[in-house]
């Protein structure tokens, strides 16, 4: 078994249980307090963190069960997209987000798993699969996803009043400040991928003089 596979068998099987136990405590968080199953796996989707574990998670496993593939989730831009969003959310959680709140217990497990265990797990993975061709076209490829988001976000908090991150809710700030607070965001995701797609190219060169 290569060290590829390996990778995304545990990746995807430490995902599948970060993502099962943060919305068994949702579900069981919200209902205790009112809300429908609906309404606590409406709420559990909303969340940028949860779609890209989701995301990631779904790439490894595909990985997993057919390692060869370099097509669909497993092409080189998705791959991209996909470590790209993953670290994205490792780092803005624990730069701007994780003081603002203090989990415990099976809390605490399932925050550390989605946030940093998950990330790690991808970006090890990421690094052990083929490399090189990615252009600065995939680095903005790349940005379609948390551009999607926000969207998505803002469109379904438009309907239910929910938005899960301060700086993307026009409750508390102006939609003007929201648009420069993306703008920022999907900007520097797409440096990040640009730095990344470097790396890829940098690990390409590295594996070339075996390749047959």
């Amino acid at each position: 078994m290569s060290a590829a596979r390996l990778a995304a068998i545990v990746g995807a099987l430490v995902g599948v249980f970060g993502l099962i136990l943060q919305h068994v405590l949702l579900y069981a968080d919200m209902t205790s307090n009112g809300a429908s199953p609906v309404e606590a796996t409406w709420r559990y989707f909303a969340y940028f963190t949860i779609l890209t574990n989701t995301f990631v998670t779904l790439v490894m496993a595909r990985a997993a069960l057919n390692p060869a593939s370099a097509t669909g989730l497993n092409s080189r831009r998705v791959e991209l997209m996909a470590v790209t969003s993953i670290l994205f959310v490792c780092i803005t959680y624990n730069v701007l987000l994780a003081a603002r709140w203090d989990p415990q217990g099976w809390q605490k497990v399932a925050d550390v798993i989605v946030h940093n265990v998950v990330p790690i797990l991808f970006a090890i993975f990421w690094a052990l699969r083929p490399h090189g061709g990615l252009t600065w076209r995939d680095a903005a490829f790349a940005a379609l996803w948390p551009a999607a988001y926000a969207v998505y976000g803002l469109t379904r908090g438009a309907f239910d009043g929910f938005y899960p991150y301060f700086f993307m809710d026009p409750t508390a700030i102006s939609y003007v400040q929201i648009a420069v607070n993306l703008a920022g965001l999907v900007v520097a995701f797409m440096i990040g991928a640009g730095i990344i797609v470097a790396v890829s190219g940098a690990l390409g060169r590295r594996k070339a003089p075996d390749s047959p």
